[in-house]
């Protein structure tokens, strides 16, 4: 028993920083997420009645109360339909490109730190399975070591165990990553849509009004 206990102890003080590792990862996962989602939300409005409002400025040729609209009700679409109104006096293709130029910025402004959530993701379970691998490798080492020509099955199971410990700690914080990784991606997916049916209705609008 008190082998056991020197082998623990002894090789834990080795390589625990492999859970220490995962347990940075998986803190750097929950903030990364909860900040996107917070992001997300922030970013999101009302778009029906937000269009409905703009629609009848628009109509009446208000293009300023259009934009004092967009700077009071701060989100991602508002922020690109600004841009288009800012350049209502101008060509259809010119007002497009503004739009589409603050859109990819927006979108980008999403995306932001995202990725981090994917590499940890993927990271992850390599990284425990590293520990199981170096677990493996320093009990068996330790095994060779001892001389013992009977090597004891409950030794042996309860270092595998023990290795094994790394790499279920890394596929518990990738699972969850992966699964908050793609709900983030599915939101901005849905933004990115609404931004294009929006943008597009907007345009017509102030082409129409532009040829009146």
């Amino acid at each position: 028993m008190e082998s056991i206990k020197f082998f623990f102890s002894h090789y834990f003080a080795q390589w625990n920083w492999i859970l220490v590792i995962i347990g940075v990862c998986s803190l750097v996962a929950l903030t990364v997420f909860i900040e996107r989602l917070l992001q997300l939300n922030k970013s999101e409005i009302n778009t029906n009645r937000f269009i409905l409002s703009l629609r009848k400025v628009i109509l009446e040729q208000n293009i300023l109360e259009a934009i004092r609209l967009c700077e009071d009700s701060p989100g991602t679409i508002s922020y690109i339909i600004k841009a288009g109104l800012l350049k209502h006096e101008r060509p259809k293709d010119e007002i497009e490109s503004g739009m589409e130029i603050q859109g990819l910025c927006e979108i980008a402004r999403l995306e932001k730190n995202a990725k981090i959530l994917s590499v940890i993701a993927h990271i992850t379970p390599l990284i425990g399975l590293l520990g199981t691998v170096l677990g493996f490798i320093q009990a068996f080492s330790e095994m060779r070591q001892s001389g013992l020509m009977d090597i004891s099955t409950t030794r042996v199971g309860e270092a595998m165990e023990y290795a094994l410990v790394t790499t279920a700690a890394g596929l518990v914080v990738a699972i969850p990553t992966i699964v908050g990784y793609n709900y983030l991606v599915s939101r901005v997916k849905a933004i990115v849509l609404e931004v294009q049916i929006t943008s597009s209705e907007i345009v017509d609008l102030l082409t129409h009004c532009h040829e009146i």
